[in-house]
């Protein structure tokens, strides 16, 4: 049966009568009288009892059942409708993402935590992985953007839609014992005798700065996330080296200090496979990411 007799059905019930049931669905009384001759002769029973006045239509109780189920299909059928379309749209769906570790606290704070209160239909699946294993994620197809705290080997199978330079930044207890809470900054010489705590994203270069300066620090912990370095600091017993945007949010009881030094920086890049067709929600993402990086 075409939903479109259903429609009309609900709008003769609902209208009292099938003069008014015409004007209101702009369709000739004639043909909504054949509709409903048609769809009691579908059904095998009478749906509806006309009497006269304005209101002139009374449903049997078969009516009834019909009423409730044509409303339920035409609901099923409208939200079917604006369900595809939102998908078409790129409003519903998984963005599958791969993310160097120390980059996904950032990431979610500033950009997907956002994006998902604009979009509630769209749902994760975060991957918090190396660089080699990120490149591999994303040209097997299990995700479709990464976001990585190194530049991404076979860079000719890659475009990078956003560079920017992240700051490594030491993040302390407010009660630490080493650097009064005070200090906005540190020079690099002053964390020498310090437990510090690195993010493996970060290591390689705060290692090799300091070697090139000479400084020789103390190494507590190299950890595989921001979160389990930071976790360090939380607890009092080291330094966290980490890369953060301007303005991250830290915990209340923590501080976070520049390290004036200029080649302290590590360049966050996003990248898409290249040539490669994406998802209308990865494209929506990346849409709303150009409109807020």
């Amino acid at each position: 049966m075409d939903m479109e007799y259903y429609r009309n059905f609900i709008a003769i019930v609902e209208a009292g009568s099938l003069s008014a049931a015409s004007k209101r669905v702009h369709v000739a009384q004639p043909a909504l009288s054949n509709q409903l001759k048609l769809l009691q002769k579908k059904f095998g029973t009478q749906l509806v009892n006309i009497r006269r006045g304005v209101h002139n239509i009374e449903l049997t109780n078969a009516g009834c059942i019909l009423y409730n189920k044509a409303k339920y299909l035409c609901s099923l059928e409208d939200d079917t409708q604006r369900e595809i379309s939102d998908c078409v749209n790129g409003y519903t769906g998984t963005l599958r993402v791969s993310l160097s570790p120390s980059m996904s606290i950032s990431f979610i704070q500033t950009y997907l935590s956002k994006f998902s209160k604009e979009y509630p239909q769209i749902n994760y699946e975060l991957y918090e992985v190396s660089i080699l294993e990120q490149i591999n994620q994303m040209l097997t197809g299990k995700t479709e953007i990464g976001v990585a705290n190194a530049p991404l080997t076979q860079e000719s199978r890659f475009d990078t839609i956003y560079t920017k330079q992240e700051r490594l930044v030491a993040v302390m207890h407010k009660d630490n014992p080493w650097l009064p809470a005070d200090d906005k900054a540190l020079l690099l010489a002053h964390m020498e005798d310090m437990p510090i705590c690195l993010s493996r994203g970060c290591s390689t270069l705060f290692l090799n700065v300091c070697s090139d300066s000479m400084i020789f620090p103390q190494i507590l912990s190299i950890n595989s996330t921001k979160l389990s370095t930071i976790a360090w600091a939380k607890e009092n017993a080291g330094i966290a080296v980490v890369p953060a945007s301007p303005g991250e949010i830290f915990d209340n009881d923590l501080i976070c200090k520049i390290i004036r030094d200029d080649r302290l920086f590590l360049n966050k890049t996003l990248s898409i496979v290249k040539g490669r067709p994406l998802s209308n929600v990865a494209q929506l993402f990346l849409n709303y990411f150009s409109q807020h990086s």
